[in-house]
Order: structure tokens, then sequence, then C-alpha cells
């Protein structure tokens, strides 16, 4: 998942198969816990239930009756599982007070209302906490059981577990990155003595995550990043900004590689592992052509032109092939694979010195044991890439690139203005941001983009840029929606009725 603005509701996502979809309606999920007396089984069909169903809260309440230490558990899963806003954090907080996760999150949503003091008393109440809990390993072995308690194996264990353990790492990119983002925004224009303490908070963070799971500790990396920079900013000697530099290249240098083990296709094998789960769970729909043209948004549904239609078609099918495959090499094993995702890093797991940042991790020990496993993603990472390239000439994917270009061009331009946009697209090509023969029309229907932005300044916060509209193509497509591009450097879409909103809310009702 990309970095999403705060608050957040997480998406209902399918988990790509009927039976499994059944398994975990709420419906099944009440009918099989009214049988159940096991805290731990309750938890995970808690666990297992889908975003914003209702179900999740009377089966976590079950649970904490049958087990008071619950608690904290349930309240977590409230917010990594179904979303982050007021009342999900205050519950977090009010239920596990000593849990650095609550106070980051609850600075983060103050930070984007634009209570600074607040936020920064929150953030400095989560730095001083112990340690940030995400409870994987009760989490995680709840999750087993409650798949056993649904008679869940083969196929059906294995996209329930590749479902559920990639909507848990959802949340890393849902709501971490907003915090690390959050601190770097507020150190940007801190005053000269609390700046030093924000990259502390932000180094805190970092070990905070570090000692959490495999996922977290990509964004640890982050955190660490971003510290270095405002440290390096505050330096006054050259030779002191670049050792900060050389810091921050150690730390990142062992991640791309993995000693005994080859690179397969483009991506080091913890580039793989990282989005594993993921992949397998997609590779459930991109195995069903059916699935494929429905979900796999990106690469199956593209609509080239047609004399590229056979050569996408036989690009589809390989990639098909190569899901399967990927399928059949972690039907082997499916609770061996997702253990070391879902119950986190043991405390006594700790990387070597000197060592890679994640050899000290059950999902570094998943590697070495299974290569196999491994090439097998690699291979279906190579051919839904080269499913992307074969639909690259599809008409709307060439109106979003085209898009993209002038948002950037947009941007870069504003970079070297003050942080304000251009008043017009004509003075992107008059300044030499953007050349013929590029025009800043529609491909779908030839009519100009409409520009929004003339005469605004780029938003401060990241949480702003990703909403903030720069452009969009007047032609209304399914549903109501607009193809737009965001002052975060992005295209996506926006609804009819919350572009309306925007553009009176900026004072340009009449665009």
């Amino acid at each position: 998942m990309n970095m999403m603005h705060l608050p957040v509701k997480m998406p209902d996502l399918p988990s790509y198969r009927e039976s499994v979809d059944q398994a975990v309606s709420g419906e099944n999920l009440r009918a099989v816990a009214s049988s159940l007396t096991e805290p731990m089984a309750l938890l995970g069909l808690s666990f297992l239930a889908r975003a914003g169903d209702p179900v999740r809260k009377e089966l976590g309440e079950m649970a904490v009756r049958a087990k008071s230490e619950y608690v904290p558990v349930v309240t977590v899963l409230s917010v990594t599982m179904d979303g982050i806003d007021a009342e999900t954090v205050g519950g977090l907080v009010q239920g596990d007070p000593d849990n650095a996760l609550g106070p980051y999150l609850q600075g983060t949503l103050l930070h984007v209302s634009n209570r600074a003091s607040e936020a920064l008393a929150a953030f400095r109440k989560a730095a001083a906490c112990p340690e940030l809990r995400f409870y994987d390993s009760i989490t995680g072995e709840a999750l087993f059981k409650a798949l056993d308690a649904l008679h869940l194996e083969g196929l059906d264990r294995l996209c329930a577990l590749s479902w559920k353990t990639s909507r848990w790492a959802d949340f890393s990119g849902a709501g971490i990155q907003p915090i690390y983002h959050a601190l770097s925004e507020m150190a940007r224009t801190a005053d000269p003595a609390t700046r030093p303490e924000l990259a502390e908070i932000l180094l805190t963070l970092a070990g905070h995550l570090f000692v959490t799971s495999f996922t977290n500790r990509w964004f640890a990396q982050r955190a660490v990043e971003l510290a270095f920079m405002i440290k390096a900013e505050l330096a006054a000697a050259a030779s002191l900004r670049n050792g900060y530099a050389a810091a921050v290249y150690g730390l990142t240098r062992s991640m791309g590689c993995w000693p005994g083990l080859k690179e397969w296709w483009n991506k080091s094998p913890l580039e793989l592992a990282q989005f594993l789960p993921n992949r397998i769970w997609r590779a459930f729909a991109a195995a069903d052509p059916a699935l494929m043209n429905a979900y796999v948004i990106g690469e199956g549904n593209a609509n080239p032109p047609e004399s590229e239609r056979v050569a996408f078609e036989a690009a589809k099918e390989r990639a098909a092939q190569a899901a399967k495959k990927l399928i059949e090499a972690a039907l082997s094993d499916p609770d061996a694979i997702f253990g070391p995702y879902l119950k986190g890093i043991p405390p006594t797991r700790r990387p070597p010195v000197g060592g890679p940042l994640f050899s000290g991790t059950p999902v570094g020990g998943l590697i070495e044991k299974r290569p196999d496993l491994f090439r097998a993603a690699a291979a279906n990472e190579e051919a839904m890439a080269a499913l992307w390239k074969a639909g690259e000439n599809d008409p709307s994917r060439k109106n979003a690139a085209r898009m993209l270009e002038i948002v950037w061009a947009i941007i870069g331009y504003a970079q070297t203005h003050d942080l304000a946009y251009p008043d017009s697209l004509a003075v992107l090509f008059e300044s030499g941001h953007l050349k013929p023969p590029l025009e800043a029309k529609s491909l779908a229907t030839g009519r100009p983009y409409v520009y929004v932005a003339a005469g605004e300044k780029s938003p401060s916060k990241a949480n702003d840029q990703a909403r903030f509209v720069l452009l969009y193509d007047d032609n209304l497509i399914a549903n109501g929606w607009y193809d737009c591009g965001f002052a975060a450097g992005m295209c996506g879409g926006i609804s009819a009725s919350d572009l309306q909103e925007q553009m009176k809310s900026r004072g340009k009702a009449g665009a």
C-alpha cells in the first residue's frame, strides 16, 4: 500500500477466493464463535473479520470477556485492521496507555489538524514509552487457531494467510509512514531548540519499530534516514554532514544484498521478501482470468491497441502461469511461510554485529530455507512486469503518464519559485519545464487538461499534498470519477463531488 493520508479507513479488499470470503463473512464468524470457548481462537476470528465489519468488535469483546488481558490487543487490532482516526486511536491510548503506537498516531492526527503544540506533546509522550507493541506473537498464534476452527486447509488456508498477512502489513504503509513524515515536517518549521529533539524522536521511533517485525524494519530505516538528514542540516561543519551521510549509506548498503544468495531478475531476495505475502495473495487473482480482469489493477485490465492484443494476451497467460507456480511453491507449507511475518521478531533474535539489517529476523531465515519459493516469486515479478509492459500503450494509461509528466513539471517549477505554482501551463513550456511535442491535452478527448492550481502555493504537509489536485481530465469516467494529478507527485482519481468540494474550499468553485 502507498503512503495514505490520515485519518484513513482501511479498505475492505477481497481474498480472491470465494470459499475464503464465505468463511470470513460476519455471519459465519459469529456462527463458529458461538461454539468456541478458547479466548485466543475468538481473538483470531476477530482478526479475520473484514475491514469495517462490526463483527470484529463483537468477537473482540467475546475474547476480552474470556480473557481480560486481551483488552490492549483488541484495541490495536481495531486500529491496524479497520482504520486510523480519533476514535480508534483514542481507544488505543486508553486501552494500552504505555504503548508508544497510540501517542505516535495521536501526534500525527494532531499534526495534520494543525495543532502543533499538542502534536509535539503527543510525540514526546510516545518517545517516553518503553516500547511500541503490535502484539504480533499473540495475534499471529490466534490467527492460526482461527483458521483451524474454520477448518481452512490447502489452498483455502494459503489464500486466507496471504490475504490477512498482506492486510496486516498494509498498516505500516498507512499508519507508520505518516508518523515519520509528520515528525520530519514539524522539524522543517520548528525553532532551533526543538529541531534536534524531533530528530531524536525519529531515532526513538526507529528503535521502537526495529524490534517489532521484518516489515517495520524497512520503516525504521526510513525514520533513521530522516533523523540523520535533520541532524546533517543542523551540523555546521561539512565534515560532520559527510559523517551523517556515511551513516545513512552504511545503514542501507546491506539491504540490497544477502550473503550466499544471488539476485533474481532485478530484485534482491530482501526486496522480494518485503512484498512476498502481497504477491502470493495477488497470485490468486492473477491465476484466474476472470479475477485478473476484475482485480489486478494496472496489469491485467489494460486495453492496448488491437495490433498489440495478441501479444498482450500471451503476456497475460505467462503471468497466470507464473502466479500458479508461486502458489504451488507456497502451498507446500503455508504456516511456515507466513508465521515469520505474522509473529514478529522474538526478543532473542537480533542481527549480528556488522551483519545485514534483516539477518536477525525469522523472515531472513525463511529466505535461506526456501530459495525455491523466492525464485518463484522473482519469476512472478518478472511476468507481471512484462504484462505491464505489454499494456503500456493502453490509451488511458498513456493519458495518465502524460498527466504525470505535467504534474512533475508543475512541482519542479514550484520548487524553484518559492513553492508557487505557475500561472498557467503555458508557463511550463516557456520556462522549458515542458517541451513539444508534448501537449497539455487529454489523450481521451483532445481537450486541454483543467489546471486548477494557478495562483496557489504548494501545501507544506505531505498529508495535504496527497489530496491537493493540480489538474484533472474533465472526461468523466465510470462511477463519476475524474483522472487527476496531485501535489504529492502522483496521479489518481477523485470523485466529481469531492473535486467540487475541494474547489469550493480553495475559492475556485467555478473551476
